[in-house]
């Protein structure tokens, strides 16, 4: 039985995904975890895949790369998001996923939370900078991170 696709999706919202994945021996699998959608609402009303960012529950790399946005399940925006753990959108991450592989709705983001993570994603692509040049402004996006984190 297939999964009714979500077609109204916006930027911000928090869904529940099966994530597909290749196992060792080559098989395909699913795995559902949450994710935040990226894309503009232009193209979420008219398109039938969206781009989304996975959370995830690994706090180790939260606090020391410029491509991380952690959100506590007890703030007023995990709440908001629906979040059960303390998690971080991890931009490193964009995944490209037909709606029929999105599960449920079970929050949104605001537009700060979204804000950082724009931020975040033009960090980990390199929106605004000359193809082949040295990451020497990498520390200071990191202390630039840490210091809006803090």
């Amino acid at each position: 039985m297939s999964t009714p696709k979500l077609d109204n999706c916006k930027k911000g919202d928090v869904i529940l995904v099966s994530f597909p994945f290749t196992t060792d021996d080559g098989q395909v699998q699913t795995k559902r975890r949450p994710a935040v959608i990226i894309s503009n609402d232009y193209n979420n009303s008219r398109l039938d895949d969206v781009l989304l960012v996975p959370l995830t529950s690994n706090m180790s790399r939260a606090n020391r790369e410029p491509t991380q946005v952690f959100v506590s399940m007890n703030s007023p925006e995990g709440q908001t998001a629906g979040l059960r753990l303390d998690s971080v959108i991890d931009c490193t991450v964009i995944a490209t996923i037909p709606k029929t592989l999105l599960v449920s709705k079970i929050g949104s983001f605001s537009q700060e939370i979204m804000e950082k993570v724009d931020v975040c994603l033009m960090i980990a692509m390199a929106i605004g900078r000359p193809v082949n040049q040295d990451d020497t402004n990498t520390q200071l996006e990191i202390d630039i991170h840490q210091k809006d984190s803090a």
